[in-house]
């Protein structure tokens, strides 16, 4: 979530040259372009929408994670060059041609357009609900990364412009959006986390009163008012929820089952994409999370890119806690060191051939060791094979077919949101007994709850899941 003053308005100001563009839709995908036509969407055309932004890596983990300080994308010699893309999203110097926000941008504006479509039928009544919930999650990330929203009335004659809503505009259309949802959705039953519910309305109305004022500030601002009535209503809607921390162990099992094939079956899942073989409502995709920074040589082998920057890691030995100690960077078992040869999560140093015993070589023939540092160009033959942690943040099991819904809302990103909200004077919450729930739940000790740790540990909980920027 991007709600801390010190990170809160990265892609806002990045984006500020895509944000005073002419912004028209571009309806892709079965949208009929020119005069009223025929066109028509379901509820799954709505969704499917929402997994083109989430299931590409370089989309919502990409935009959320690279611009952030938590990953980035190495040029390795002639490799991953991509015009400088990643570069340029890490450095915050993309211009309006950026082919990322480019994507987003369509996904954003047909995942509407869909949308609007489910709700002019009055046949398809059973859905709004759940039409005006996603469409309120598009215009929270319309908001967040282009600043205004385009919108039309009807979609009687195509060739006309789109209005445009301002950020204060878009915002209280998102809010009422949202809030009409909840009111209809039914509440969340485990093991149906892929069903829009009421406690994904409530951790986007959260989501959106944590950043009302950021929200509708001017673009490029770096001071906000934070009003207590949107913390308390923050503290509210967490509260009404029904989820809860899947938090039977503290060695770092339960974290990672939120990771793990099983994974609908968690208490912690608010919101997900369904992953599994077979099914008609399958739309998620969870393996770029490997795929994206493994090496070609490694089981599961991936695609040698994107690293978890340096000092990023460091937060993992914050408070006290050893190299290794924290569980959700480090995870291991007797199956994964059978089936890969390595611990999952941030994975560094020597690599091994599955059943851990047997170094992997690069492509030079020299021992595949991952380092921490690395720069944004990479020349060195060996550290372009090797240069940068890797991550695993789902664990692999079928690596051509995984089955673990692919995670949007995540019980414990509701709780820090809740210790925040309390924190920046909202009423209700504790913010204490909120930020130990979390760390207590991977077996770590007690810190102070304060806005820096509130931060430091969405940092260490949520990392690579797309919420860090």
């Amino acid at each position: 979530m991007k709600n801390l003053i010190n990170y809160i308005t990265t892609i806002i100001v990045t984006l500020s040259v895509v944000s005073c563009t002419d912004l028209e839709e571009q309806a892709l995908d079965g949208v009929v372009p020119t005069g009223s036509g025929s066109a028509s969407a379901d509820l799954r055309g709505v969704l499917k929408e929402v997994a083109n932004f989430h299931n590409e890596w370089n989309r919502h983990l990409g935009i959320q994670e690279m611009s952030g300080d938590a990953m980035a994308g190495p040029t390795r010699g002639g490799d991953w060059d991509d015009n400088a893309v990643l570069r340029q999203m890490h450095t915050h110097t993309l211009g309006s041609d950026h082919p990322w926000t480019a994507q987003v941008y369509n996904v954003f504006t047909t995942g509407i357009y869909k949308a609007d479509l489910v709700l002019s039928d009055s046949g398809q009544s059973a859905d709004h609900a759940a039409a005006k919930f996603m469409k309120a999650y598009f215009y929270y990330h319309m908001i967040d990364k282009f600043g205004v929203v385009p919108y039309r009335d009807d979609y009687s004659d195509m060739t006309k412009d789109a209005a445009v809503y301002t950020r204060a505009e878009a915002f209280d259309e998102a809010v009422s959006l949202a809030t009409d949802a909840l009111s209809n959705l039914d509440e969340k039953v485990d093991g149906s986390a892929d069903k829009p519910n009421k406690d994904a309305a409530r951790m986007l109305l959260a989501k959106l009163h944590m950043n009302r004022a950021v929200f509708t500030s001017e673009a490029g601002a770096t001071s906000f008012t934070f009003d207590p009535a949107d913390m308390t209503a923050a503290i509210g809607y967490v509260d009404d929820m029904v989820s809860s921390l899947h938090d039977t162990t503290t060695d770092g099992t339960s974290y990672w089952f939120n990771f793990d094939k099983d994974n609908d079956q968690s208490p912690e899942l608010i919101w997900a994409l369904k992953q599994e073989q077979g099914a008609d409502d399958s739309v998620g995709g969870t393996s770029f999370h490997w795929r994206m920074g493994q090496h070609y040589n490694q089981k599961p082998g991936g695609w040698n890119g994107p690293v978890m920057v340096g000092e990023y890691y460091d937060y993992f030995q914050e408070n006290g806690v050893s190299e290794g100690d924290d569980p959700r960077a480090t995870w291991s078992t007797p199956e994964l060191i059978t089936t890969t040869g390595n611990s999952i999560g941030v994975q560094r140093g020597q690599i091994y051939e599955p059943g851990g015993t047997v170094k992997v070589k690069d492509r030079n023939g020299l021992d595949l060791v991952f380092t921490k540092d690395v720069p944004l160009v990479v020349t060195d033959k060996a550290a372009i094979e090797s240069a940068g942690y890797r991550i695993i943040k789902y664990v692999p099991h079928d690596f051509d077919n995984p089955e673990s819904d692919l995670i949007l809302f995540r019980y414990s990103d509701a709780l820090l949101i809740r210790a925040e909200a309390a924190l920046r004077g909202g009423s209700g919450g504790d913010a204490q007994a909120d930020l130990d729930a979390v760390r207590a739940r991977v077996g770590l000790a007690s810190i102070s709850a304060n806005l820096d740790n509130v931060y430091a540990e969405r940092a260490r909980e949520l990392w690579f899941e797309g919420h860090r920027r």
